[in-house]
């Protein structure tokens, strides 16, 4: 996008350390104009505080209820705070699908449920989209904001999906949230790409669609380095996967958070990546890790997915020292690694990053 800074800050490979976005520039005005529209402004942080608390509490409550664009709070919830975290995720969802390749291919897109398109006003990887979402109030705001920040390929908008020619793949954003089920025609997408919020029922529900995928012809491309059984299913009852990366917040945000009982200095969020094509073979000691360093008397642990068994890469701080390794990104395990029980022992730091 012409204008804009880098929105994404990659790690030092030295020192890896977790991911970092920001908004684009050209994001925080556009917000301003919506808002002073309904009558609120990001000059005052607690009248939109007090809007997003009573939104958050209507998904608490009804979690499965559609809310009216209609409604100013609504939509000014939705634009100074849901977009903006949703606009992150689309960003770290798309560079984790681009470790593994799996855009490549991928020139059409339908996003189900699109809201103000998070994933839409993205300027990377598409050349044509189209977005279904019922409300013509975010239609219409979904159209602006995604001239405003410049993306110039051809898009349509629906208020339902009909299959006048199939994408090439299928894009569900905080949808699965709102339905007890994908669509029928879903399975009929060579690719699906599926974010969802990073709670234990909605990061357990989507392990949980990542087996079924998987039978009905599916290959996971991430998060899951692997398409065996998913350890957190096999043996935990209570763990579930998600990413985390770093929000550098603009200042209105940091003012109106001051307001609200939630910080966002780190974003999380579900997510998976399938196809119908099985992904290139990756070295037998890569792994993703799908914990947080989790740090002991003497030893630091974290949680890695690398097959069907739930395990941990652990180490000594008298023999590795002290470090801290992201989590959701790739590391190849070293090969003096030893298996100790659940956990998998190394004596350095490891290679840790996105692959290519």
């Amino acid at each position: 996008m012409q204008g804009n800074e880098k929105t994404a800050i990659p790690m030092d490979e030295k020192e890896p350390g977790m991911r970092r976005y920001r908004l684009p520039d050209l994001l925080s005005p556009f917000i301003e104009q919506q808002l002073i529209k309904i009558g609120f402004s990001l000059s005052n942080p607690k009248s939109l505080a007090r809007a997003i608390l009573g939104q958050s509490d209507f998904y608490i409550e009804h979690p499965q209820q559609e809310t009216s664009w209609k409604e100013h709070g609504f939509r000014a919830a939705q634009m100074a705070y849901y977009f903006p975290l949703n606009w992150i995720r689309a960003q770290a969802v798309l560079d984790r699908g681009a470790a593994v390749g799996f855009w490549r291919g991928i020139d059409s897109y339908v996003e189900f449920g699109s809201g103000l398109g998070p994933f839409t006003c993205q300027d990377r990887y598409f050349k044509t989209g189209l977005c279904v979402e019922p409300a013509t109030e975010a239609q219409e705001i979904a159209k602006n904001l995604a001239r405003h920040l410049g993306i110039t390929r051809p898009l349509a908008w629906e208020q339902k999906f009909e299959k006048k020619k199939q994408p090439d793949a299928a894009i569900f954003s905080y949808v699965l949230t709102e339905l007890p089920q994908l669509p029928s025609w879903v399975h009929e997408m060579k690719n699906l790409v599926v974010v969802e919020p990073s709670t234990q029922k909605d990061g357990r529900r989507l392990m949980n669609l990542r087996e079924l995928l998987i039978k009905e012809g599916y290959y996971p491309w991430a998060p899951c380095v692997h398409d065996v059984e998913c350890p957190l299913l096999a043996e935990s009852k209570k763990d579930w996967c998600h990413d985390r990366v770093k929000f550098d917040a603009p200042p209105w945000w940091l003012a109106m958070e001051k307001h609200l009982p939630m910080r966002n200095r780190t974003i999380t969020f579900s997510y998976l990546l399938m196809k119908k094509e099985k992904p290139a073979p990756q070295p037998e000691n890569c792994a993703r890790l799908v914990g947080d360093s989790l740090v002991e008397k003497g030893k630091t642990r974290q949680m890695l997915c690398h097959d069907s068994h739930r395990k941990f890469l652990s180490w000594l701080h008298k023999d590795a020292g002290t470090f801290e390794l992201p989590r959701g990104e790739i590391v190849l395990v070293p090969e003096d690694a030893v298996n100790k029980g659940t956990e998998i022992r190394i004596r350095q730091i490891p290679e840790c990053g996105l692959l290519q």
